[in-house]
């Protein structure tokens, strides 16, 4: 036994301590200052210098309502119901706050609630979840990333409360824990061993007022479809229009709205860049021409980042920031209008 312990002590000890003392350094001094969804997926500790700087412009308050629950959704009485991904699920610096600041009452689906906005968006209309009493406006968002994903796998269910009881159960973990797989994973990647999830050029101006306003990170999905699949437009055709005539029995207002990808917008921009034109968003104008329900948020950023905005995406992050929600709620508002 005391073979086995002296043995232990120069063998495995060592090794436990160096994981506790890795482990230890990373999540007290790396993890805290790690920000931005680019920062939690490729593990980069940006720090809190450029989110601070950019939050002093956000409107004071989250002024929408977030439901989450089919029960709360029901009871709903609002100008405007959102519906959509990630760029659909941020706080003050989201498109619904600055319609609230248009005069609009908001509410927005929180994105637990479903996976496919434009399946879940139909499966409430047809199931009386809502309709023009609940609100007269629906805006359906999701990304130029998953726009065909989410339009082929259009597959209405009859029973929503069963989708959103599994989903309930999924409990996320904090990407910032305690963790000898997330020290791993920081080792690897910044040793060059393993691609990120996150992909990084040089712009040919300065784009972004961080440390490194010539610097894009993006997600490694965007420059994995650079069109859209033509056998599948059939198809995306066959889901908006179901959509579309669903909201029209409804008495519902629908504004499709695209979101665009960081990489497409600023690939004009990119230093001999190795990856191809995207041209997804070009593809859905040339299906749908001047159809009045849909918006391509690219014609309404890229015209900003042509004349030298800086921070439109934000730096560290794969969304749009502040001034491009601002721009974009001022489309959808249009759209309501007209």
């Amino acid at each position: 036994m005391k073979k086995f312990l002296i043995k232990i002590s120069y063998t495995l000890l060592p090794v436990w301590l160096l994981a506790v003392l890795g482990v230890s350094y990373f999540s007290i001094f790396v993890c805290p200052e790690i920000t931005g969804d680019i920062g939690r997926l490729a593990i980069i500790p940006f720090g809190h210098d450029y989110d601070n700087e950019l939050a002093k412009h956000y409107p004071s308050e989250e002024m929408f309502t977030t439901v989450y629950d089919i029960n709360e959704l029901k009871q709903v009485q609002a100008d405007v119901i959102t519906i959509g991904d990630s760029f659909s699920n941020r706080s003050e610096d989201a498109y619904q706050n600055y319609l609230e600041q248009r005069g609009l009452k908001v509410v927005n689906c929180q994105r637990k609630m479903f996976y496919n906005p434009v399946t879940f968006a139909y499966e409430i209309m047809d199931l009386g979840v809502i309709d023009s009493v609940n609100a007269p406006v629906l805006v359906v968002e999701c990304g130029e990333r998953a726009f065909d994903m989410f339009m082929c796998e259009f597959d209405p269910k009859p029973d929503l409360q069963k989708v959103f009881a599994e989903k309930k159960k999924l409990q996320g973990k904090s990407p910032n824990q305690w963790s000898l797989a997330r020290l791993r994973d920081y080792i690897v990647y910044h040793s060059g061993f393993m691609t990120p999830p996150i992909l990084e050029v040089t712009l040919d101006k300065d784009f972004f007022s961080s440390d490194e306003p010539r610097r894009l990170y993006f997600y490694s999905e965007d420059v994995e479809e650079m069109r859209l699949n033509d056998s599948h437009k059939p198809k995306i055709m066959e889901t908006y229009n179901a959509l579309l005539r669903k909201a029209q029995d409804k008495g519902i207002k629908l504004v499709f709205v695209v979101a665009v990808d960081k990489y497409d917008l600023y690939q004009k921009h990119i230093v001999d860049n190795p990856y191809p034109e995207k041209c997804v968003i070009e593809d859905i104008r040339h299906m749908f021409e001047k159809d009045p329900h849909i918006l391509l948020c690219k014609y309404l950023l890229e015209p900003m980042v042509e004349r030298g905005e800086k921070d439109v995406f934000l730096f560290n992050d794969t969304h749009w920031s502040y001034k491009a929600a601002e721009v974009v709620a001022d489309g959808i508002y249009r759209k309501i209008r007209d």
